[in-house]
């Protein structure tokens, strides 16, 4: 089975409300990394899950973890269902500990509000109520 390298920056990433959509496929972490150019954002009138918009400033660095998964029947249901909801499937760069990964990513390309503090989801506190 084929298998590719994931930028998990929101939900999807260890620890979060929807992990385990991929956690049973995860084939192994490559570890916490950076996308540069990309920044997270809240939704719009919500802050259940944050989208991952490319701003190509450098300087703008959003955080997540970086898995490879198979091509298989559950990540490609996965994918096809953060496309469903709006997110555009793209190849995207990482780095971890220096060494660039290329990744595929679900991007945002419509409305957001402000900024998740940090450029990482994963510093936020936050309640999940109400989160859908």
């Amino acid at each position: 089975t084929k298998t590719a390298l994931f930028f998990a920056y929101g939900t999807l990433r260890a620890g979060q409300r929807l992990h385990n959509w991929i956690a049973d496929e995860i084939v192994s972490s490559v570890g916490v990394g950076t996308m540069t150019g990309a920044r997270l954002f809240y939704g719009q009138g919500h802050r259940g899950y944050p989208y991952l918009v490319v701003t190509d400033q450098h300087s703008d660095k959003a955080v997540g973890e970086i898995y490879e998964v198979p091509l298989n029947d559950a990540i490609v249901a996965m994918l096809e269902m953060e496309q469903n909801a709006g997110y555009t499937i793209a190849e995207g760069v990482a780095d971890v500990d220096g060494v660039e990964h290329t990744v595929i990513v679900c991007e945002w390309r419509r409305g957001y509000d402000e900024p998740v503090p940090n450029n990482d989801w994963c510093s936020v506190s936050r309640s999940d109520e109400g989160w859908w």
